[in-house]
Parts: C-alpha cells; structure tokens; sequence
C-alpha cells in the first residue's frame, strides 16, 4: 500500500501471523484468497442479524430462487433475468425477477386506497440475498438466489427513519399468501424474459422457516464450521466453500482445475471435469457475466432497523479485508520487510513461507526468534538485506498506525453510507414507485 513502508510479517498474541501492508483486490467473484475473507466476514454478519431477529420474536426464512436452464444458455442472460441488468450509458436497468418480489400494489399495498399489502400482514421487514452460481457439462449455467427474509416486524415510519416497534406471528393464511404470490411472481417474471427460464411449481421458489431459539444458537455454532449445507447464513455467504452438486463445479473448481491442467496434470488426476480449454471459455464468460454485480446484498435500511453497520459496496468489501488485520489482537513480534524484498519472496512463491516463519509454531515467540525466522525465508529469496526486526514496541506503533488508517477509512466509509441514505433513488425504491394501482 505504500512502498515507503514495505510489508510489515507480525505475529500476534495467539501465535498467528499477518502481513500487514499490502493492497488487497476485494473481488468476492473472482479472488478465491479475497472472497474467503469476505465471505467469512459476511456469514458472520448475516449470522449476527438473523439470531438477533429470532431472539427478539421475529421469523426468519431461507428462501432459494432457481430458474430452468440448459447447456446453451449464456451466463449473463441467466443474471440478467434474476438480477436483472446493469445500467449502462446507453440503457436503462432493468428489472429482474427478484426485484419483481417486491414491487406492486399486491404486494406493497394501496395507501391512497388505504388497503395494507402481503408486506403488511406479514410484518416483512427485509432481505439478505446472495447470488451463487455453479456450472456443469450437461446442464450448463445454474445462478440461484438464496435469502434471509425477516418477517413478523411491526414497523413506523420510512426509508432511514423505518423503525422496528415490535414484533408478532403472522397468520398461516397470510405466510401462504405471501409463498404462493412470490412463487407465481417469480414465475411470471422468468417467462417474460425468456419463456425456456420458467421454472415449475416445485423448484422454482423453496421455502424453508426457521424461527426457535434453538436456530438462533445453531447459526451461531455453524458460523465457525465449513458450509454443510445447513446452515441459513453460510449458505447465503460462503460460496467459496462449496463444491457443486449434480455434476457441476463452482467458479473456483473451475479456476482450480485451469491450475492443475495448467500446472502439468492430466485430465484424470486434475480435480473437476471438462478440457482446460472448456473451463477457461466458462471462467472467461463467468468474469464478464458479474462484472459490476453485488454478490450479496440486503435491503436498503435493514441494517439501519436491526441497529447494525456496514454496506455492499466494493468499497465496504476492503473495509472487511483491512478490518480482518486488526481482527488478530496484539502484535509482539515482526519484521518489516522493503518494497523489492517483499517483491523477491513472492516472485519466488515464498510468502506463504514467510508468513509461516512468523507464526512461531517451533513455540518460541521471541521477537529476534520470529526475526530470525523470517530472515531464512528472505535469505532464500536473495534478499537477506531486506528485512529489519521490530522490537515489540515498534510491532504496536506500527499497528497502531495501521489501525488509525483503518479508522480513517471507516469514517469515510460510514460518511459515504450517510450520504447512501440521503438518496433515496435507488433501484429497489424507484421500482417500487410504479404504478401502485397495477397488481403483480
């Protein structure tokens, strides 16, 4: 981040180790080292909100989104009719099937004919939705959307003024109002775009409640586990942990595999499937397809409403990335290493081992020890001359510069929100300020 400073190899107070200094890309889609980070960062948030919302009465659901796809049907025209299209110099957005849930006077209402909508009856607060996109041979590209809807919250006001005054259990009928209305809206919306999208009754929309104490504290136990597939806020972040099921890959299988065939081996013993030409065509067209795409996303001021910071932005994604340095606690040992040092050990692929050397698993935490350490490692990159050892107070003002410009950053980066809030001309609303005479 700044080669005046070069790269600072610390060791924390629990024997870890992190490099501190560097810049970091923050592509969730593209970036397996970034996106693991982030997705991390992300599944705990959703996990903090959704068992606040249970504890405090609310009932939340895991609500998967599919559309019919096969072996010819581009990735991008998939995204386009779920999320619908990005805005362009020359076209307008527009919207897809999930903003399609939640506009209309069936859904939202008609105050001027003071009638409450399904978002009324059953106390619909807000959504977390995450976009997860797998590939396979036969089928070709699979996008779904799941989502965390929070529902049972009685609310005042609007936009950031929106608060939650209470909580209550909606009827049956009304929660299998609003299922049926979501099933036949998203169906209608795929088949406008592309009548081979419409997917069936079955597998087009699933629902699944969870609403007991007992959810609560099972999503904050799954945070800390590798995606099994049953836990709601996982499921929605960690896509990066994921291996597809039916024959498909994930993108980072994808990546994995260009790597092994790339890196010497043959199609039998690299993982995946499919030729390396096959699966750098899919990486290629799966790179352009989420180009300027929000892979998780929550509804305008439910954040606000669950008394939580934080954004979507690329920008709040390197909030996270720089917030997971000073997740570590106290740094006592490390090193700085020079701008061309640090160039010399990764040219060599030596930083893993240096960030290894600093992690004092030999049990000796000893500064020089750590020192000495990493200095093997520079040694090793012909760059034994690059490296000076921090003595433990120098290891804390260090961090604590590098902790006053995440501070730095966070205040621009809450400034930038405020200013989000003010405007309310976002995608979402501005669909929704439709005609609210005309039902979905």
């Amino acid at each position: 981040m700044d080669p005046a400073s070069g790269v600072i190899v610390a060791q924390t107070a629990a024997g870890t180790a992190v490099v501190l200094g560097l810049m970091r890309c923050g592509r969730i889609w593209l970036c397996p080292v970034c996106a693991a980070t982030i997705r991390h960062k992300r599944a705990e948030e959703i996990t903090t909100a959704v068992v606040e919302w249970i504890r405090r009465g609310g009932i939340a659901y895991l609500v998967t989104f599919t559309a019919r796809h096969g072996h010819t049907d581009r990735l991008a025209d998939l995204m386009d009719a779920l999320q619908g299209t990005r805005k362009t110099p020359d076209t307008p957005r527009r919207p897809g099937a999930y903003q399609r849930l939640i506009t209309g006077g069936t859904w939202a209402g008609r105050p001027d004919r003071d009638q409450d909508g399904i978002r009324d009856r059953i106390g619909y607060i807000g959504m977390i939705r995450a976009t997860e996109v797998t590939v396979g041979q036969v089928n070709g590209w699979h996008p779904h959307i799941h989502a965390i809807v929070l529902v049972g919250g009685l609310t005042t006001g609007q936009r950031a003024e929106r608060e939650v005054v209470g909580v209550f259990d909606p009827s049956e009928t009304s929660l299998e109002e609003w299922q049926t209305h979501w099933r036949a809206v998203w169906a209608a919306a795929l088949r406008k775009v592309n009548p081979d999208f419409t997917p069936d009754d079955r597998h087009g929309v699933d629902f699944k409640r969870l609403e007991t104490e007992r959810d609560a504290h099972d999503l904050g136990e799954y945070i800390a586990k590798t995606q099994d597939g049953k836990a709601p806020a996982l499921e929605l972040a960690r896509a990066d942990l994921k291996t597809a099921a039916h024959g498909n890959v994930t993108p980072f299988e994808l990546l994995g595999r260009i790597g092994d065939l790339t890196g010497g081996m043959t199609e039998d013993d690299a993982t995946g499937v499919g030729s390396l030409e096959w699966n750098l065509a899919r990486w290629h067209e799966y790179e352009r397809a989420t180009k300027g795409r929000r892979a998780i996303e929550w509804t305008r001021y439910l954040r606000l409403m669950l008394g939580m910071d934080g954004g979507d932005t690329e920008a709040d994604d390197l909030d996270l990335l720089l917030g997971a340095d000073a997740d570590g606690g106290e740094l006592r040992a490390g090193v700085t290493v020079t701008e061309d040092g640090w160039t010399a050990v990764t040219r060599r692929a030596l930083d893993l081992a240096a960030i290894q050397a600093a992690e004092g698993k030999d049990g000796n935490l000893d500064p020089a020890a750590v020192g000495e350490r990493v200095s093997e490692v520079l040694a090793a990159a012909g760059a034994a001359n690059k490296i000076v050892v921090l003595t433990p107070a120098e290891v804390a003002e260090a961090y604590a510069l590098m902790l006053e410009s995440l501070a730095l950053r966070r205040e621009e980066a809450a400034f930038r929100r405020r200013r989000e809030h003010e405007d309310h001309h976002t995608d979402i609303e501005v669909i929704g300020s439709l005609d609210m005479d005309t039902a979905t």
